[in-house]
């Protein structure tokens, strides 16, 4: 299914010419080019051609949300596994995905190479693509911060500041009453966060802290906004404050994640 394909059956039901359905919005023209799929019309200009013949948004994708509803099923698990830090799950996926999705796949390697600390192992061309085709995916369609999240092994830590500045300088274009939206961007946080203990950068770990602060009292983001006591915890040297967070997210049943976080100096996790 393409959007020309799906204009064509719409304007073939309303019983109207190409010039009709076009509705001056468009030359005749172009619009012809469009349902032929050799032009693509930009969003603003499709939904104009689909109020003007009340033509319904979810009407119009229906089709193409149940055409990419096996791969939409697998990002979630993808995220989902990547949310609670769960290796197993993320290896038994991957090798269920391997001959199915080949970018989902790509993301998996990712994913389970970080938790177990080998990304430089991937090819750098492989590394290469995933960064572009992650940054460009959240950065576009600002649904969610997953792709960003999974992807900052990526990046320096000079790059990485600069997306997270931005973030917290446009924060009231985001919806973070989207729970997807909100976990995503809890996800990516935590995982700068990392990066700032692992390099030193605390000022920018206080930054964090603040602006976790300051978002919604949301029972989805409890488990994360812990996580980022603890990071502040090992920051400040709280060992004390570090160890009770641990026991909390050990009797919440996500030994696995402790797995995934620093060490508390001196000590095993």
């Amino acid at each position: 299914m393409t959007i020309g394909q799906q204009l064509k059956k719409f304007r073939l039901l309303l019983g109207l010419s190409q010039a009709d359905m076009a509705a001056g919005i468009v030359t005749a023209s172009f619009y012809s080019k469009v349902e032929r799929d050799q032009s693509e019309i930009i969003i603003d200009k499709l939904v104009e051609i689909l109020n003007a013949h009340n033509i319904s948004l979810n009407e119009f994708f229906e089709a193409f949300d149940k055409e990419n509803l096996p791969n939409l099923n697998l990002e979630k698990k993808v995220y989902s596994y990547f949310d609670n830090r769960d290796l197993g799950k993320l290896i038994a996926l991957k090798k269920e995905v391997k001959d199915r999705d080949a970018l989902i796949y790509l993301k998996l390697k990712l994913i389970i190479a970080d938790l177990e600390g080998r990304v430089h192992e991937m090819p750098q061309n492989s590394q290469e693509e995933l960064r572009k085709i992650c940054l460009e995916e959240d950065t576009n369609a600002q649904k969610n911060f997953w792709d960003i999240a999974i992807s900052t092994p990526l990046y320096n830590f000079a790059e990485l500041k600069g997306l997270i500045t931005y973030i917290f300088n446009n924060q009231n274009q985001y919806d973070l009453t989207n729970d997807q939206l909100l976990i995503s961007l809890m996800n990516l946080l935590i995982r700068y966060l990392d990066r700032c203990y692992k390099e030193n950068h605390f000022a920018e770990a206080e930054k964090v802290g603040k602006f976790v602060n300051t978002m919604p009292s949301n029972f989805s983001i409890i488990f994360h906004k812990l996580v980022v006591k603890y990071y502040l915890a090992l920051f400040n040297n709280d060992s004390k404050l570090a160890n009770k967070i641990i026991g909390l997210i050990n009797q919440s049943g996500f030994q696995h994640y402790t797995k995934t976080l620093p060490q508390i100096k001196g000590e095993k996790i």
